[in-house]
């Protein structure tokens, strides 16, 4: 470090990489549980009571079922119709919480990367990135988000009444949630990409009045934006924020599914259940329960997720 002349120090980059990727766990284990705190206080008694008479019944016969309540809960949440001013809010606040989250995660795994996007973005107002297509962009990736909403919300109603556990249906329910997930989000990519051509002047109202020629447009664009993005999006841009934010509610039912089959695992171990019953105070508090093994699984899969990261980095760069 020079101790003398002009001192060339990024502040916010040399305060954010004190914490850091090894943060990164802690920091979405933390979130989680705080996810699942909020449903312990959202939850009906009735709800709670449900689940943890799930949780601690040993019928092999209902381990396939989601508890009683499940649903309740959900609906408590955003509330039982879908389409009321009510569901569109708590969509819109879970939306915005949800990418401040995602902002924070992406300064803390490469915050010199995030902020030469944020750099970028502030410099440019055209097409590619600019105050057009955030300002766009931002209300229609709530809205886009409320429809992916609808779709959380049909399969946690598919999965409540499905009678008997099936790994491959569930499975197979997984992947068609994420591959209509990427198509809902490429639609709504593709009608900004046109909005801020028509703004920016690129596309002309004569040029898009054929409405085969648009729709042609925007089918071959979807695909070719799900082919550039590849399986998973993970370059860091203005796009990425907006897509997890939008499959977050997914991730939580998934992640909530799994927690609570791993939780009823655990339960059925005759070693650990009576510490478990402890540790976890399943009869009183069941969602935080859940939320505590749910926490786990995630830093797991986060600590995991950047060990494979940082190794496919190195063999990259040896290469």
């Amino acid at each position: 470090m020079r101790l003398t002349g002009t001192l060339h120090v990024s502040l916010p980059t040399d305060i954010i990489q004190l914490f850091g990727t090894g943060s990164v766990p802690v920091v979405v284990a933390g979130s989680v549980l705080g996810v699942f705190e909020l449903g312990e206080r959202f939850a009906s008694q009735r709800a709670k009571d449900a689940l943890s008479k799930w949780l601690l019944t040993f019928d092999v016969k209902k381990a396939g079922t989601l508890p009683d309540g499940t649903k309740e809960l959900f609906e408590r949440i955003f509330g039982e119709r879908h389409f009321s001013l009510k569901c569109f809010v708590r969509s819109a606040a879970f939306s915005l919480s949800a990418m401040a989250f995602i902002v924070l995660l992406l300064l803390l795994i490469s915050p010199e990367d995030f902020l030469e996007m944020k750099d970028a973005f502030l410099r440019s107002g055209r097409l590619a990135e600019g105050w057009e297509n955030f300002a766009l962009w931002l209300p229609w990736s709530i809205f886009i988000d409320y429809i992916s909403l609808f779709k959380t919300r049909f399969i946690l109603r598919l999965l409540t009444q499905m009678r008997r556990r099936n790994t491959t249906i569930s499975l197979a329910i997984v992947v068609i949630d994420y591959i209509v997930y990427r198509v809902i989000f490429a639609v709504g990519v593709n009608v900004v990409i046109i909005a801020v051509g028509i703004i920016d002047g690129v596309l002309s109202f004569q040029n898009v009045t054929n409405m085969w020629a648009i729709g042609v447009a925007i089918v071959t664009g979807i695909f070719s934006y799900i082919a550039m993005q590849g399986p998973v999006p993970d370059v860091i841009e203005l796009w990425l924020i907006f897509f997890w934010a939008g499959f977050a509610p997914s991730l939580w039912m998934w992640l909530y599914v799994l927690a609570l089959f791993v939780t009823r695992g655990l339960l059925r171990s005759e070693r650990i259940v009576t510490w478990l019953r402890w540790a976890l105070d399943i009869e009183k508090a069941p969602f935080r329960s859940i939320g505590a093994v749910a926490a786990t699984l995630a830093f797991i899969g986060s600590v995991a997720i950047i060990l494979v990261s940082v190794e496919v980095a190195r063999i990259s760069a040896a290469s």
